[in-house]
């Protein structure tokens, strides 16, 4: 009976171990659920942070060509087409400045263009002369007399959050004077 009565015990006891085996294992599970929730919320974060930046830069440049509405517009209220000076191609590079064109800000369209660059840089440190050169733009559009300013910002390869897979995410305000 004492034979018994041990060998019961002992299945007991083995099955208590396996218990708690399978709940640690159910809780690792789930850490491990909340720890890829926390790295795909700290990559959201950035994403907005950075739109946030690039918003506020295109915005900057809007307002300092609303600024000078008497360079921009044609006496029709229209925007000239190179915007008195303000326009920006993709795969050109900003005009070339020094700090003491920004302050204060200099009278020149394409001295403003250079400081806003320089500003870009300072608000989004991960940006590169490069990037602005190939990816910042700035332009009129003839038929809608909209202002489209496009900004970029580095990201990893595929990491921007809005469905292109390139290593850059881009913000394009587009408003009229």
């Amino acid at each position: 009976m004492h034979t018994q009565s041990m060998s019961k015990s002992s299945r007991v006891s083995g099955f208590g171990l396996i218990e708690v085996l399978v709940a640690v294992l159910l809780v690792s599970i789930g850490l491990l659920g909340a720890a890829g929730m926390h790295v795909r919320a700290v990559e959201y974060t950035m994403d907005t942070e950075r739109r946030q930046m690039a918003a506020m830069v295109a915005s900057e440049l809007m307002e300092t060509m609303r600024g000078d509405t008497a360079t921009v517009l044609q006496a029709t209220g229209v925007p000239k087409t190179d915007l008195g000076g303000y326009t920006k191609a993709k795969a050109t590079a900003l005009p070339t400045i020094t700090t003491a064109d920004c302050q204060p800000l200099a009278s020149e369209p394409a001295k403003r263009l250079g400081c806003w660059g320089a500003r870009a840089k300072r608000v989004i440190p991960e940006l590169k002369d490069d990037l602005i050169t190939s990816d910042f733009a700035v332009a009129v559009d003839a038929t809608s007399n909209l202002v489209s300013i496009t900004v970029a910002w580095p990201v990893k390869k595929g990491q921007c959050l809005d469905g292109n897979d390139n290593d850059y995410c881009t913000y394009t305000l587009r408003s009229r004077l």
